[in-house]
């Protein structure tokens, strides 16, 4: 929303910390003080960029907020902004049987998701998956940048959805690409400003979901629990996929899609039929 964008501008764009000084002048006693010219030039040039090329925030600013955390971006790369982040907030419940030990974030770009998967179960061991080498890169870095403790059960892996892939998780985690190829010319400006690879799902949205289900016989455990995105693509979703018994969550936070749906959906082991 507006608020926030400009929030993020403001303080992303000027390398401000809001909870301290950090070194410049003092904050005032109402928590405000003036800008300095050099500031003032560079956030007008900020704004130009926004307002006149509708360049996205993170990209202008360096940083993209998701689960209440900042990570690093880069023009280029998508930009991390799925619901599920709020599903790994509370810790995918009621969706698991028993805690994680292996889990995949596929399609991870810079990998948010699967940093706060590793967060919100601190004996998970968590795979970021890409074919993106220039998203991974900051996926590398996003990991160092969330502590040893957190990094050193993170594995950062370049490969064409499951082909570089071992062994069964117990949570797979995906956004992948889903907007169908005659609604990407809708979309906003913004998002011409993101990698089309990111964006585009084929002529109907699930080309690269289809690639995904086929290879979950081998990489899902028989218990295991898939949080996917679709956006608005729900009841062909279903249709497509009827083995899956998608239950499409409800979420607090989130952007309610077409039809009813906010676009995420956790499988449930007792519905699904894959093998």
């Amino acid at each position: 929303n507006a608020r926030d964008e400009a929030c993020r501008l403001v303080v992303d764009g000027l390398g401000l910390d809001p909870r301290a000084a950090s070194g410049r002048r003092p904050l005032a006693a109402n928590g405000r003080r003036p800008l300095a010219v050099s500031e003032r030039k560079r956030l007008d040039a900020l704004l130009a960029r926004r307002i006149d090329e509708r360049v996205p925030v993170p990209y202008l600013t360096g940083k993209a907020w998701l689960g209440g955390m900042a990570w690093d971006i880069l023009p280029g790369a998508m930009i991390p902004r799925s619901p599920i982040a709020e599903v790994l907030a509370s810790r995918v419940e009621p969706w698991l049987a028993a805690e994680p030990r292996r889990i995949l974030d596929l399609c991870c770009g810079v990998g948010a998701l699967g940093i706060l998967a590793a967060l919100a179960f601190p004996n998970a061991r968590v795979d970021l998956a890409d074919d993106d080498p220039a998203a991974l890169a900051l996926a590398r870095g996003n990991t160092r940048r969330a502590g040893d403790t957190v990094a050193r059960r993170i594995d950062v892996v370049q490969t064409d959805l499951f082909a570089g892939l071992n062994g069964r998780y117990d949570v797979i985690l995906c956004n992948p690409p889903y907007v169908p190829a005659a609604e990407l010319a809708a979309l906003p400006p913004e998002f011409r400003h993101e990698p089309r690879h990111g964006l585009d799902g084929g002529a109907d949205g699930l080309r690269v979901w289809r690639r995904i289900v086929a290879g979950l016989d081998a990489h899902l455990a028989d218990a295991g629990v898939l949080v996917g995105e679709a956006g608005n693509l729900a009841e062909a979703f279903d249709a497509a996929f009827p083995q899956l018994g998608a239950v499409w969550l409800a979420l607090e936070r989130s952007e309610q899609q077409a039809g009813d749906s906010f676009g995420v959906f956790a499988t449930i082991p007792a519905l699904r039929s894959v093998r």
